[in-house]
């Protein structure tokens, strides 16, 4: 329409990417006001930190950190992983705290003198916390790179003022972590409570003693075991005695029989030879009867030999009979004892089964009591290695410590006037560098057309006027 090609479009604003002075200088002239609230806050404060600090010193010292705990051992050191990070940041957090720093004003307070001769701006220094706020604000603790030392470093306008703060500072952090966190009443806690467990463990085992003593037993498991081998051993010796009083028995049933008959009857057996007497009158009357009967084929019944051996028998058979007698008698001794033995075996027996009944309900009872017992036991030896190794902890000193001093306070930067010409025209330098970064991002930002000669690149047409200013 109207005879316009499409050339006459818009164009793509990346094909014209060329940059003159002129648009440089335009577009710097256009963002001022962003070149100067970016570049103006860093000059001021900048500046103003750098010329506080002209004439400063620093002075630093180092310590490292052993993180495995050396003054607090533990019973169990497998398995425990370390945060090395939170551990350090931990401690230089502590190296600036309030604890640390009341430690160092006391140890400089005697000092208060010397650091006003030094500093006439420290006159206010004397009064209630000032010194400790006064160290806190100049301290500055960081981790040296990837590893475990921290570095304490303070600032001020005299060089022995750095020196001296730098080294109460780093002295009370060393002490703290020695002494500072020493809980003095937890050994007389553990000791207190090792004492109720011993206490209660002594009750326990006098209540054990007097269970034992109610059921007649000192020590439980050696006299249980023992009753009942004792049990079996009397139980076969029992058996042996009932046999032993059951052959007595039919041996004095069978002899006590003969006793009134003709001794001549009386029974022959293994069990005569008891009494050798019995044998001798028994073979002495079968003697005199065999002589007799040889009398008689010589002589009458009535002659004087024939009485004379009838009288040699009758003696004998007394003594036969008198000898019976008392094998009888002997034989009736022995039963007697014999169920005598077996009788006191049964209430032998009879006893330790009654005392035996008795030992489940002592055991159950003696090993409950036991049970309390080990564990209170086991409850002390935990108490006694809390108590040691508190212990331990109370009375460590820097040569158990987690902290070892690498060197002593030295300066390490001192910020004269030159120096801070030279950073300051650094800070001025990188903060007009930051603002035309600024500017040109957002330049870039800005699709705005501001000069004819855009509009006639944008729209291949000639411009013969521009507004500036709407009505």
């Amino acid at each position: 329409m109207l005879g316009i090609s499409p050339e006459t479009s818009l164009s793509n604003p990346r094909q014209n990417t060329g940059i003159t002075l002129r648009d440089i200088v335009f577009i710097l002239f256009r963002r001022r006001w962003i070149i100067l609230a970016v570049c103006l806050p860093i000059i001021v404060l900048g500046g103003t930190s750098l010329f506080q600090q002209t004439g400063s010193f620093t002075a630093s010292s180092k310590i490292v950190v052993e993180l495995t705990k050396v003054d607090l051992p533990q019973w169990n050191t497998s398995g425990r992983n370390l945060d090395y990070d939170r551990e350090l940041s931990t401690l230089f957090n502590i190296a600036m705290s309030l604890p640390v720093g009341e430690k160092a004003a006391v140890v400089l307070r005697d000092s208060i003198p010397i650091l006003k001769a030094l500093d006439p701006n420290l006159i206010w220094i004397d009064q209630d916390n000032n010194l400790r706020d006064f160290l806190l604000s100049g301290i500055d603790v960081s981790v040296v790179g990837e590893s475990n030392i921290l570095e304490f470093r303070f600032t001020s306008i005299h060089p022995r003022i750095s020196l001296m703060a730098v080294k109460a500072l780093r002295d009370a952090f060393v002490d703290y972590q020695v002494f500072g966190r020493k809980n003095t009443k937890a050994v007389a806690y553990y000791a207190e409570q090792i004492g109720i467990v011993r206490g209660e463990i002594d009750s326990l085992l006098v209540w054990r003693g007097e269970v034992l003593n109610e059921y007649g037993y000192s020590s439980l498991e050696d006299e249980l075991r023992y009753d009942s081998g004792l049990l079996a051993d009397l139980e076969g010796e029992l058996g042996k005695a009932t046999v032993t009083r059951r052959s007595l028995e039919l041996e004095f049933n069978r002899v006590a029989q003969y006793l009134e008959g003709d001794p001549r009857e009386f029974p022959m057996g293994p069990d005569e030879n008891r009494s050798q007497t019995l044998v001798y009158w028994r073979n002495m009357v079968s003697k005199h009867d065999d002589e007799y009967n040889s009398i008689l084929t010589l002589y009458t019944e009535d002659s004087v030999v024939a009485r004379r051996h009838r009288e040699m028998i009758r003696d004998s058979l007394e003594n036969l009979r008198a000898e019976q007698r008392n094998y009888v008698s002997s034989v009736q001794i022995t039963l007697l004892s014999a169920k005598e033995r077996e009788d006191a075996l049964r209430d032998q027996i009879q006893e330790l089964q009654i005392q035996n009944r008795k030992g489940p309900d002592v055991y159950q009872r003696v090993s409950l009591i036991d049970v309390e017992i080990s564990s209170l036991r086991s409850l002390l030896e935990d108490l006694q290695g809390k108590r040691g190794e508190v212990r331990i902890s109370q009375q460590a000193d820097e040569r158990v410590s987690n902290v070892v001093v690498l060197n002593e306070p030295e300066l390490t930067s001192i910020l004269s006037g030159s120096k801070t010409v030279v950073y300051f025209t650094l800070v001025v330098v990188f903060a007009i560098a930051l603002g035309v970064v600024a500017a040109f991002v957002l330049e870039s930002l800005d699709h705005r057309v501001y000069s004819q000669k855009d509009v006639e690149e944008h729209l291949k047409l000639p411009v013969f006027a521009s507004v500036t200013k709407a009505d």
